[in-house]
C-alpha cells in the first residue's frame, strides 16, 4: 500500500482562513492577563541563571499559592513564550520547585504585569461588592477606587521593604 494512500487527519482544510471570534477573544484575553508584546521581549532575555541568582535572594518560605488570574496567567505566558517554557523545563524540579520558579517569575516580570494583575484585582472586588450589596456598578468602581487610594497612600508612608534584610 502506498503512502499516498493514508489520510492525514490533521490537513489544513482548503479554503481562505479568517480569524475567528474565538481567536479574536483569545487577543483580548492575553491583554487582560498582561501578556503584551513588551513582556514577551523581556522574557526573551530571561536565562536560567536569572531565576537562580533571584532564588538564592529569596527566601525559602516566600513562594505562595498563586492566584486564579496569576494561573491563567502561566498558562497562556508558557504557551505564547517558548523561551520560558524551555527555561521552566530547565529547572523546574531539578534545580527549584514549581511554585518557587512561579514567584521569581513574577518577581521578575513585575514592571510588566502588575498594572493588569492590579486591573483584574479590581474587577473581582467590584464583582463580589455588586454580588454582595446589589448596588450599582458605578458607585462600587467609585468605592473601590477610594479604597484603592487609601491604601496606596497608607503604602507610600510605610518604608521600602523590598531591598533584602542585612543590605
Amino acid at each position: 500500500m502506498a503512502f499516498s494512500s493514508f489520510t492525514w487527519p490533521f490537513r489544513r482544510r482548503a479554503g481562505p482562513s479568517k480569524p475567528s471570534a474565538a481567536a479574536e477573544g483569545k487577543e483580548e484575553d492575553a491583554e487582560a492577563l498582561g501578556v503584551t508584546p513588551q513582556l514577551l521581549d523581556f522574557l526573551r532575555t530571561l536565562s536560567p541563571d536569572a531565576f537562580k541568582s533571584s532564588a538564592l535572594q529569596l527566601h525559602q518560605g516566600a513562594a505562595g499559592e498563586l492566584s486564579d488570574w496569576q494561573q491563567r496567567h502561566a498558562v497562556l505566558v508558557l504557551a505564547r513564550a517558548k523561551e520560558l517554557a524551555k527555561v521552566r523545563y530547565d529547572l523546574c524540579p531539578r534545580h527549584m520547585k514549581d511554585k518557587q520558579f512561579w514567584t521569581i517569575y513574577f518577581l521578575l516580570a513585575r514592571t510588566y504585569i502588575l498594572p493588569y494583575e492590579l486591573r483584574a484585582i479590581q474587577k473581582e472586588k467590584v464583582r463580589r461588592m455588586e454580588t454582595d450589596n446589589g448596588k450599582s456598578k458605578d458607585v462600587i468602581a467609585v468605592e473601590v477606587e477610594m479604597q484603592e487610594s487609601k491604601c496606596s497612600r497608607e503604602s507610600q508612608t510605610l518604608p521600602d521593604d523590598s531591598e533584602p534584610e542585612g543590605s
